[in-house]
């Protein structure tokens, strides 16, 4: 341990997770890195470095790894250290100095008082301040496969009719009528991880077509794969940024438009690959869509239902082909009716 002028002699001896506010607060201002160990099993130590604007809590590391993925100002690491391995929770300060000094004695305390495991040390100490450090906000799942499942479009259709027609085309994100908007026809894309073709319908007008316009339902069904035979929703925004090549900055607003960071890339850790090869679905007549005509025909003073959210299950639908430059996308599908 650094002595640190000040700061009691006998508060330093005992144990470092007992600092008063105001020798804590004397550390920090003294801008010089100090390590201030915990008392007690397992072994841990407070690397505190003002420099860095960060505190460390050092102990062994046991598996599993904690999930801390998605707080803010937060992390985790696993380092070799004279043949042992170390495990280190970082956090950064961000003017909240005591409240990471008392969430890192707290993990000690689980360890060393409560003999938790390394994960659920942490978990459980996390979970006691998490006022103090608000979680990164993420998109939900059915927003990240959303999400995915529109690139997957977007990127097909750079490849066939170049980028900024297909960039120009991308017209969900502007909160305009349809996801897809391309001479002809309109696509509403939908996407699933289920093993049914079921998605879920927002409003009274996603599935009503616009000017007489074509509109297809584009279902794409997703499952979870390796890193090495999937793509993570980061590396899918990656992939599509690359091929925007100078439209990238109207990509960019549109990824922004529908809730994506960069800063929270690391939070989407599933991998991402086709179940199969996605279906187009007509919606003409024989589509169970609930319109805002259908629905007036059909329930008294429609009006005064504000808001509707349905599901639609379109596995025994017999799927359709889509025009070009789509016809590829999509496979058709006979066998159910």
């Amino acid at each position: 341990m650094i002595d640190h002028p000040g700061v009691d002699a006998t508060e330093r001896s005992q144990d470092a997770r007992h600092l008063t506010v105001e020798n804590l607060d004397l550390v920090w201002s003294g801008r010089h890195p100090v390590v201030l160990p915990l008392s007690g099993e397992p072994e841990c130590r407070l690397d505190v470095h003002p420099p860095n604007g960060t505190i460390t809590l050092i102990t062994a590391f046991t598996p599993p790894e904690p999930d801390v993925a998605k707080w803010r100002n937060i992390t985790f690491q696993r380092v070799m250290s004279d043949e042992q391995e170390l495990a280190e929770l970082r956090v950064v300060i961000a003017d909240n100095l005591h409240g990471a000094y008392g969430l890192l004695t707290s993990v000690a305390d689980q360890l060393q008082l409560h003999h938790e495991p390394l994960a659920s040390a942490v978990a459980i100490s996390i979970k006691k301040h998490r006022d103090l450090f608000a979680g990164q906000a993420g998109l939900t799942t059915e927003k990240e496969l959303g999400l995915f499942g529109e690139l997957l479009v977007l990127e097909y259709l750079i490849e066939m009719i170049g980028a900024r027609r297909a960039i120009e085309s991308w017209q969900g994100p502007r909160s305009e009528e349809h996801d897809f908007v391309l001479p002809g026809i309109h696509l509403e894309v939908k996407t699933t991880s289920g093993e049914h073709r079921k998605h879920m319908m927002h409003g009274f007008t996603q599935l009503e077509s616009v000017r007489g316009i074509p509109l297809s339902l584009v279902s794409i069904q997703l499952t979870r794969a390796s890193h090495d035979g999937g793509f993570s929703l980061g590396q899918m925004v990656s992939r599509v940024r690359a091929k925007a090549g100078g439209y990238r900055p109207p990509v960019d607003a549109s990824l922004e438009a529908v809730g994506w960071d960069d800063g929270h890339a690391d939070l989407y850790t599933t991998f991402w690959t086709r179940r199969n090869t996605p279906r187009a679905f007509d919606v003409d007549q024989r589509f169970p869509a609930l319109t805002s005509a259908r629905l007036e025909a059909a329930i008294p003073n429609f009006k005064a239902v504000a808001n509707l959210a349905y599901s639609v299950d379109l596995t025994h639908f017999t799927s359709d082909v889509l025009p070009e430059p789509l016809l590829g996308f999509v496979t058709t599908d006979t066998e159910h009716s």
